[in-house]
């Protein structure tokens, strides 16, 4: 059984690992797709979140073998299973052959009040608002509950930039603007949460990862890696290094490097991180790739070569 990861956020499938993979070993490609449908019940109690899946993709590219990883109740982890299998794949391959491939899927709800055009059109204000320094125009919109315009006049008011210093009122609306699920906002929550010793920042850190926010990823995986505040875990360490590792940050490169160093058969994949990170800057990465690509043989080096290129790809893709 071949394994391989993917990320449904938004309701839209993209790999974590994207050319992570060997170089004789493809992953499932995404050939259609549905999105789910919010449950009447969820949206009665304003729930928002991900649920977060467990399957196998067989050799004829169909979902198979669905579990519930992170489940979210008031009937979204039902409509995820039953949107996820509809999808269809091109199956994995290992050496040419189709091959069964585990896969992890995470499914985003989230609830709108305005349209994609009008979140756009909100967002643009936001940002002339912003700009500007305007505190009415970010005022106005938070008042319109738009998650983004909340969380700024949230942070502005916790610091007293642009306005008078209002820690009670500001938190209040970064926590708002985290209960409609928007990213920065859950990743302050998480952040304060956490420096409090309070468990449930680990679950909104958790969210925040999941929705893209880089500085939750590194987070995540950094306190997976020392083990600071619950168990050693090098396997989610690796994880969410992957996460931001994927979008380009070179720290994440380095420090999924480093991990993967000690992971039996992924010294090239190592060896790959490593340089990306060093390209990037990052001087530590560049002495540990050489050190680890002394006793590399050529077809070793060739494929590590061939990885970077494929790193990179993805990355650009994600763009």
């Amino acid at each position: 059984m071949w394994t391989f990861r993917f990320c449904a956020l938004a309701c839209l499938l993209a790999p974590l690992l994207g050319a992570q993979a060997p170089a004789d070993e493809t992953p499932p490609r995404i050939l259609s797709t549905r999105e789910p449908e919010y449950t009447a019940d969820a949206r009665a109690n304003h729930v928002q979140g991900v649920v977060v899946l467990d399957l196998v993709i067989d050799r004829k590219g169909r979902p198979t073998r669905i579990s519930f990883v992170s489940p979210l109740g008031f009937g979204l982890d039902e409509q995820a299973r039953a949107v996820i299998e509809w999808w269809r794949f091109a199956p994995g391959t290992k050496g040419g052959q189709p091959v069964d491939m585990l896969a992890t899927v995470a499914v985003n709800f989230t609830i709108r009040s305005h349209s994609p055009d009008e979140h756009e059109r909100r967002k643009a204000q936001l940002d002339a608002a912003v700009r500007a320094g305007s505190v009415q125009a970010v005022r106005e919109l938070s008042e319109k509950k738009f998650p983004p315009a909340m969380y700024v006049l949230g942070m502005w008011e916790t610091k007293g930039e642009h306005v008078e210093q209002d820690m009670k009122d500001g938190l209040a609306l970064i926590q708002k603007a985290a209960a409609l699920n928007y990213g920065p906002a859950l990743y302050e929550v998480a952040r304060r949460d956490l420096s409090r010793g309070t468990y449930r920042g680990l679950d909104e850190m958790g969210q925040a990862a999941l929705l893209g926010i880089r500085e939750a990823q590194l987070t995540l995986g950094d306190r997976y890696e020392r083990g600071d505040g619950e168990p050693r875990d090098l396997g989610n360490a690796r994880r969410y290094y992957r996460l931001c590792a994927a979008e380009g940050v070179a720290l994440c490169e380095f420090r999924l490097g480093c991990l993967l160093l000690d992971a039996p058969g992924q010294k090239e994949q190592a060896i790959a991180w490593l340089r990306l990170a060093a390209d990037r800057g990052v001087e530590e990465a560049g002495y540990v790739a050489s050190r680890e690509s002394a006793d590399l043989t050529p077809a070793q080096s060739e494929s590590v070569e061939g990885l970077m290129a494929q790193l990179l790809g993805a990355q650009l893709a994600r763009r």
